[in-house]
């Protein structure tokens, strides 16, 4: 291992996004911290071995006891995180935090020098990403930044609908799936991506067909995977471990079946049938705030770099762009259950806020998420217009 002191932080660019923090208590809650040894050691001593108090006014007790630097420092970085690039401290954003969800705050570029502060004799055994554009094919820095910023681009691209962008989007990933790049190298594969972006339709086309049975169950699946938590007690219990990964294996086959009653899911108690939550529309009136967060939640993947290689379980900058798309579609199922789970049977944007914080709390954090089944699944859906079909049929903004 060793120290990075000094090297930059590199913030995302994020188009109106702002965040601070509003003492909502949503992370003392429901998020798990990751403690250095001798934050464990220190808050032994100073705290009963409890890690984070919470207060009956949302505040921190350890901050407000022994001040914010005693605070664990996933708690005092959050909502952003690092990790080490090349020559820097590359950060990004969760959006598992209301306020960034609500874009409630300052401006990102505010918390560089507080971020920057934090790194100050950070320790990092990771080394600098060694990223496949494909499978076997090795990506150069000068092609994953053309693909992040074709990508970006297209996200913010104003002539389509953000619903069109999106299928637009997966498709072209499709295409980049299914294409030889092993010799399309360099300034010929930069040339390439350019020609693709610009054969993408500039006027609304065809939506896509429903998607398949067999392809709606997998992403139901995917759905209840970014939904799942395991509890300390659960992580330290071994019966209660083994009983937890066979309720979920139960329910998992359920999601995938689609009929009855849905397992109920983290934090929800309201029974609910898979018919109801599949029925829920979106609100026309919601669709501008709609359409700016998941620019905001895609451009900040993007730019954070959470979408492949040490971003994402170190899959391949393709793959990632995969899976990237389909958190979006199970986002749309999750903001369909949230809605269906009140009762109702229109989507507001605080349905689609929690159910994209749900997807985003999982992501690049969930190790089942970055398995073998999940890479099978990805294979599967990328398929015949697999996964623009799913961001169809379970859209947060509406028809395409």
């Amino acid at each position: 291992m060793s120290a990075a002191r000094g090297l930059p932080v590199l913030m995302p660019s994020v188009p109106n996004q702002r965040w601070s923090c509003h003492s909502c208590g949503n992370c003392c809650r429901t998020l798990v911290g990751h403690l250095l040894e001798d934050e464990r050691a220190r808050l032994d001593e100073q705290a009963d071995g409890a890690c984070v108090f919470l207060t009956d006014e949302n505040r921190c007790r350890i901050h407000e006891e022994l001040g914010e630097d005693a605070k664990p420092l996933a708690c005092r970085i959050f909502p952003f995180s690092v990790r080490p690039v090349s020559g820097a401290w590359q950060a990004s954003l969760r959006f598992d935090c209301p306020s960034v969800i609500e874009s409630k705050g300052a401006a990102l570029g505010e918390h560089r020098a507080a971020i920057q502060k934090l790194t100050e004799g950070m320790i990092t055994a990771a080394p600098v990403d060694a990223v496949d554009l494909q499978r076997g094919r090795p990506a150069t820095d000068e092609e994953i930044d053309a693909t992040l910023k074709r990508f970006v681009q297209w996200i913010r691209y104003g002539k389509l609908s953000m619903a069109q962008r999106l299928i637009e989007g997966a498709r072209l990933t499709t295409t980049l799936h299914e294409a030889a790049l092993k010799r399309v190298r360099g300034a010929r594969y930069v040339e390439f991506l350019k020609l693709l972006f610009q054969a993408l339709p500039a006027e609304s086309t065809t939506p896509p067909t429903e998607a398949l049975p067999k392809s709606r169950g997998l992403l139901r699946q995917l759905a209840f995977a970014h939904s799942e938590h395991v509890t300390l007690h659960e992580m330290t219990s071994t019966v209660t471990r083994l009983g937890k990964r066979w309720t979920q294996f139960r329910s998992a086959n359920r999601f995938r079946v689609g009929r009855g009653v849905v397992p109920p899911l983290p934090g929800f108690s309201r029974g609910v049938t898979f018919e109801a939550v599949e029925s829920v529309e979106t609100n026309p009136e919601n669709l501008p705030k709609v359409e700016d967060l998941i620019v905001r939640y895609l451009i900040a993947r993007l730019e954070g770099r959470s979408v492949f290689g040490g971003g994402y379980y170190g899959w391949t900058v393709v793959t990632g762009l995969a899976a990237m798309w389909l958190s979006v579609a199970a986002a749309g199922w999750l903001a369909r259950y949230v809605t269906a789970s009140d009762g109702r049977t229109t989507m507001t944007f605080g349905d689609i806020g929690m159910a994209l914080g749900m997807v985003d709390r999982a992501a690049t954090r969930l190790p089942a998420l970055g398995a073998v089944s999940e890479r099978a699944r990805i294979s599967y859906l990328i398929r015949d217009d697999g996964i623009a079909r799913l961001l169809n049929d379970f859209s947060l903004l509406g028809e395409s």
